[in-house]
C-alpha cells in the first residue's frame, strides 16, 4: 500500500515529535537517570535542531531572496547594531567563524553594503561599516524576517516569550563553562 503525501507529512512530524522522548529513553539505556541531566539533554538537543530549522527558513524565505546568506546578515546586524566594528571582533559578536566572516565580508563589500577601512594609528586593524546600500538592504532583511520570526513564535503566548527571552539570554551571556 502507498502512502499519499499527507500521509507521508504526518508520518515524518510524528517522528520529529517522537525523538526527544527516543533520545531520553536510550540515554536513560545509556545509564544517564537525572532528570536534569536529561532535561539539559532535551534542551541542548531542541535548541540544536531548531537554530538549524531557523536558518534554513529565514535563508530560504528571507536572506537568498535578497542575495544574502544567514552569516552575512548576522553580520550585517551586528554591524549596524554597534555603527560598524573592528573585522577582528565580528565573529565574537555576530557568533560567524572567522573563516565564514571572511568569506561573507568579500561577498558583502563585492556588492557594495560594506566597507573596510585600515586604522590610521594601527594599519593591521580593519574597520567595517555599512554602507548606505547596506543599511536599506539590512531594513528589507530585518522587515521580512520579523514577518518569519513572528509566525515561528506566535505558538507562544506573550509570557512564555518573554519568559524564553530571558532565559536563553542567562545562557547565551555565561562564561564558558569548564571542562571536566
Amino acid at each position: 500500500m502507498t502512502e499519499t503525501v499527507g500521509e507521508a507529512e504526518a508520518a515524518r512530524l510524528r517522528r520529529t515529535r517522537e525523538f526527544s522522548e527516543l533520545l531520553r529513553h536510550h540515554h536513560r539505556e545509556l545509564g544517564t537517570t537525572d532528570p536534569r541531566d536529561l532535561d539539559a539533554i532535551e534542551m541542548v538537543t531542541d535548541l540544536t535542531r531548531l537554530e538549524a530549522r531557523l536558518t534554513k527558513d529565514f535563508e530560504k524565505h528571507v536572506h537568498r531572496p535578497l542575495g544574502l546568506t544567514w552569516a552575512g546578515f548576522r553580520i550585517l546586524n551586528a554591524l549596524w547594531a554597534y555603527d560598524g566594528l573592528a573585522q577582528q571582533d565580528i565573529g565574537r559578536v555576530s557568533g560567524s567563524t572567522r573563516a565564514s566572516i571572511s568569506s561573507a565580508l568579500t561577498t558583502l563589500e563585492n556588492r557594495g553594503l560594506v566597507t573596510r577601512k585600515r586604522v590610521e594609528t594601527d594599519r593591521r586593524q580593519l574597520i567595517v561599516e555599512l554602507t548606505e546600500e547596506g543599511r536599506e538592504t539590512l531594513r528589507k532583511a530585518i522587515e521580512a524576517q520579523t514577518l518569519r520570526e513572528r509566525a515561528w513564535t506566535a505558538v507562544l503566548r506573550d509570557d512564555q516569550l518573554g519568559e524564553l527571552v530571558h532565559l536563553l539570554r542567562t545562557l547565551v551571556n555565561q562564561e564558558t563553562p569548564a571542562a571536566d
